[in-house]
């Protein structure tokens, strides 16, 4: 059966990225759009990771922008079921539960005619769309070290079927990786485990816990200190090593040893970061062992040797918390493996332009992934409406080299590995530009000077977006924001203030430099003529 209607988009996954996908389509005008979701039921992979889950960023951070988290909740981080009744929620409020078909499972994507997209369901029904929209994430396809098929006498699991650690108890286990859902699973098996070690190509990511005392510490993810130059992450990083080892707890002395690791000249702001102390409490409290990258299987894995020198003997089970690959089964041939920095934006291809949109394909090194995808889906909508204009196919393809070549400038290693990652507030202000929703910082600094210490020492969140432009809610903006925490005056805040010491003195010598030079060169041309 086929639907003849010609769809003015399909997305495809109704996690947070297709839900705030579909409701900005519809809100800016586009009135014929359906979501896909292949279960029977919202949330996408969050709604089926392991049980325990905790956000990493707060709510604070994790809200859309013109949803409010409920009072109280600003320090607050969701677990999984507290995320998925949220975008419940949300999706119920803006109508775009009506616009979900459940139990939909696409099997194939294809162009029919070189001007529309034709959908095959499992169900034999075919759709038709002048755009389609694949917001299922990267989250699909796991990657695996190609030591994995020596792997023959012991267990091997990916975390993404991972669920709890009933299956590890008593048991010799090995967690490759080092990211938040390795650290999380870490310390789970550790807790039941009779031996547990975790196996780090160079190291974790950079860890912070996700809350000092009651307070989220990603408030301090703010205007006023990562509006520096990314250099200083290296000097931030040995200030923030500094205070902690004051504090004389032992985890925060087993973080700063992890964090030596993190081998990047921007320091912090040369990686990702590992939002969780889940690690060095499986370290201090469970005696879970870190070691090097594993370069030896002997007896089907029984035995693993690691490039630290390690040798772990009598292996049962290994846990890879190594990521996934970039591939969507469904698309066509030329797509189904697509670099997202080949992508404009980490969104859009140069070729197919607004015919297709990847959502979800930009990950934060700090920061949260869902106002990503929401800055991410209002730009998309916003050109299939009419109200912005994407540049010519060259020029996509010359921001998208450009931005890769940034990108592998600041992140080094991790930006060759980790394809998707990005800078959260230089994405996010990217954006907003090409949007018109950047808020005009100095305008508020002189008019409105208590709402600019909140837009620039309160979390840079997505309601902040929300003040201007195009999609504007300046009220609801306005009285949310308002409601939102503002960093603490602490070590922090005085390293945001030293670096804007340094860089403004930098600028004023540069100026001056550059006013006697000119002065010099006009002053020789006189004197010649």
């Amino acid at each position: 059966m086929r639907l003849k209607i010609l769809l003015d988009c399909i997305v495809i996954g109704a996690g947070p990225g297709g839900l705030v996908t579909t409701k900005e389509l519809v809100e800016q005008g586009l009135c014929e759009v359906i979501c896909l979701e292949q279960t029977g039921n919202i949330g996408g992979v969050f709604a089926n990771t392991y049980d325990s889950l905790v956000l990493t960023s707060s709510c604070t951070f994790s809200m859309f922008s013109d949803f409010w988290i409920g009072d109280g909740n600003q320090y607050e981080f969701w677990t999984k079921n507290e995320a998925v009744d949220y975008w419940k929620r949300y999706a119920k409020h803006f109508g775009v539960l009506d616009k979900i078909r459940f139990n939909a499972k696409v099997l194939e994507v294809s162009e029919r005619d070189n001007e529309e997209w034709q959908i095959k369901l499992a169900s034999g029904e075919t759709l038709l769309s002048k755009r389609v929209a694949v917001a299922i994430g990267n989250n699909s396809i796991p990657n695996y070290p190609q030591w994995k098929d020596l792997l023959t006498e012991v267990e091997f699991s990916h975390s993404q079927d991972y669920r709890n650690a009933n299956n590890f108890v008593g048991k010799n286990v090995l967690v490759v990786g080092g990211g938040e859902s390795a650290s999380d699973i870490a310390l789970e098996i550790s807790r039941v485990a009779n031996n547990c070690w975790v196996s780090l190509r160079n190291s974790t990511g950079f860890v912070v816990p996700r809350k000092r005392g009651e307070r989220a510490n990603d408030i301090a993810s703010n205007r006023g200190i990562y509006g520096l130059p990314r250099e200083y992450g290296n000097t931030l990083s040995k200030i923030i090593s500094q205070r902690w080892l004051t504090y004389k707890d032992p985890l925060d002395k087993t973080a700063v040893k992890l964090n030596k690791k993190v081998k990047s000249r921007n320091g912090a702001w040369g990686t990702y970061g590992t939002k969780t102390y889940a690690l060095p409490k499986a370290i201090v409290y469970h005696k879970c062992n870190v070691v090097g990258k594993i370069i030896g299987v002997e007896d089907g894995g029984r035995t693993l040797l690691a490039a630290s020198g390690e040798v772990l003997h009598s292996v049962d089970a290994v846990v890879f918390c190594t990521g996934y690959q970039n591939y969507v089964s469904f698309l066509p041939d030329a797509l189904k493996e697509t670099d997202p920095r080949s992508l404009y934006k980490h969104m859009l291809h140069s070729q197919y332009r607004d015919k297709i949109v990847w959502i979800g394909w930009a990950r934060p090194g700090f920061g949260s992934q869902f106002p990503i995808m929401e800055m991410q889906a209002r730009f998309f909508a916003s050109i299939c409406t009419g109200e912005q204009q994407l540049p010519t196919s060259e020029q996509m393809e010359e921001v998208a080299s450009m931005e890769r070549q940034k990108y592998l400038q600041q992140f080094e290693h991790n930006a060759t590995r980790i394809r998707s990652l990005v800078d959260y507030h230089i994405y996010m202000d990217e954006l907003a530009d090409l949007i018109g929703c950047k808020p005009p910082l100095w305008k508020y600094f002189f008019l409105n000077p208590c709402l600019w210490v909140r837009l620039v020492y309160g979390a840079t969140q997505a309601t902040q977006f929300r003040l201007r432009g195009p999609g504007q809610k300046e009220t609801f903006a306005k009285e949310a924001i308002a409601k939102l925490p503002v960093t603490q005056f602490n070590y922090f805040f005085l390293a945001g203030l030293r670096g804007r010491t340094i860089y403004g003195f930098k600028a004023i010598v540069k100026g001056l430099t550059a006013f006697w030079k000119k002065s010099d060169l006009e002053n020789r041309k006189q004197i010649n003529l």
